[in-house]
């Protein structure tokens, strides 16, 4: 049974669990942090991430400006949630 996916429920789940990941990867730096302190081999391990950004972008309206930037922080756990994803849109429905 070959069943028709559109790339974007792929675009979606992905943006969606990495997103996951990051919210996840980030809590567990903080309970890292707080149980075994700072700058542990473990945090270095999993919860080191190679950040890219884009901008910022200054928008000036006369009476309003905007500032944007957007920033991307990959590490191991993201790329985990990545995988899920993908697994999860690969073998599901």
């Amino acid at each position: 049974m070959n069943s028709y996916k559109p790339l974007s429920h792929l675009l979606l789940i992905l943006l969606t669990s990495t997103l996951c990941a990051n919210i996840a990867g980030e809590a567990l730096r903080i309970i890292l942090v707080f149980v075994a302190g700072p700058d542990t081999i473990v945090e270095r391990a999993l919860l080191q991430y190679a950040a890219f950004s884009i901008g910022p972008h200054m928008f000036n309206l006369i009476i309003l400006s905007f500032s944007f930037e957007l920033a991307l922080r990959f590490n191991l756990v993201t790329i985990l949630g990545l995988f899920l994803g993908w697994y999860y849109y690969r073998y599901s429905y």
